[in-house]
């Protein structure tokens, strides 16, 4: 019965128009001296038809406030509750234009929401039984009875640093805080940093590094232009064979690292880039994960850089990261 009345109670303004014209009526038959009969019956007839034209919209309000408690207690049961085709205009159908560009809106949001927490879950998975492998081989070195090679126990550890390190450079990709702060950066002491990290490795495959220093200074971000550094080393020392060169150079335009290793196949070449393809040498390659070169491409992109590759199978690959051609604005 509430329901009731607060529809009449939306339909106020209609009696109020009737009740105003009955009033409007019996004040003129009064001032010209008429009949009040006929206008009587006139009045209640509107009235009475006012009344049926009320009752036969009733239904329609229920069912409508029906499905929006139903809504508020499962959103997803009744997702649109906008007129049909041909039923209120003007503000109402705005308003119910806004409900269904919010409720898709909310949709959108959850879908999101939900690819991404399923990536995570995929990425973690993953980087969880990559770096099972190094503290493994670490553990088996370890129980022998002679003290392992020191050499074999820095490759390991080496591996599960580098795993943690693309955790976190992950994790920060897909936060939503401001890690990034462009500026102009040295190149030279990011390249020289990087070279340093890997130099070990370097030694252990017997690897030649060539870098001849830079000046440049393009408007980036220093750390993250190291995290992609590091990346292509990784894949450099790991696809070269002994006795191999990495090369790097560097200028304000772009950052080069090249090899000379096994190469990438001109099929595999085009996707390199996408998250979790490895393409034929990752799948010759054990511990290949697919996910390096996709953290690439996702920091340059953050950067406003673009990345991409250039390679002869048996010859090696060249990697090129290339600055944005005018500097954006940088704080």
């Amino acid at each position: 019965m509430s329901r009731f009345f607060a529809y009449l109670y939306t339909q106020r303004r209609v009696f109020f128009l009737w009740a105003v014209t009955a009033a409007l009526l019996v004040m003129i038959t009064y001032l010209y001296r008429l009949p009040l009969e006929p206008f009587g019956y006139a009045a209640v007839l509107s009235g009475a038809a006012g009344l049926l034209l009320l009752g036969t919209g009733y239904p329609a309000y229920a069912r409508r406030c029906r499905d929006a408690e139903l809504a508020a207690e499962d959103p997803g049961a009744f997702p649109d509750l906008a007129p049909p085709e041909g039923g209120p205009a003007g503000l109402e159908g705005a308003y119910q234009q806004s409900l269904r560009a919010l409720t898709a809106a909310c949709d959108e949001a959850h879908r999101t929401a939900r690819d991404q927490r399923d990536d995570m879950l995929d990425y973690f998975t993953m980087w969880a039984h990559q770096v099972k492998t190094p503290l493994a081989a670490m553990r088996l070195l370890l129980q022998g009875e002679d003290l392992p090679p020191r050499s074999e126990l820095e490759g390991e550890l080496f591996q599960t640093e580098r795993y943690v390190g693309m955790v976190l450079g992950y994790l920060r990709l897909g936060s939503d805080s401001n890690d990034l702060v462009l500026s102009p950066t040295a190149l030279d002491p990011v390249i020289r940093a990087g070279a340093r990290r890997f130099a070990r490795m370097f030694i252990l495959k017997k690897l030649s590094f060539r870098y001849e220093g830079t000046s440049a200074r393009p408007v980036t971000d220093g750390k993250w232009v190291g995290f992609i550094l590091e990346q292509l080393l990784s894949n450099a020392v790991k696809y070269t064979p002994s006795g191999g060169c990495v090369t790097v150079t560097a200028d304000d335009r772009r950052l080069i690292v090249s090899d000379t290793g096994v190469g990438i196949r001109p099929e595999d070449l085009p996707r390199i880039f996408e998250k979790g393809y490895t393409g034929c040498n990752g799948r010759a390659e054990a511990s290949s994960s697919g996910l390096g070169l996709y953290l690439c491409a996702q920091a340059a992109k953050k950067l406003g850089c673009t990345i991409h590759a250039a390679s002869t199978p048996g010859e090696g690959t060249r990697v090129e990261l290339l600055f944005p051609p005018e500097p954006p604005l940088y704080e």
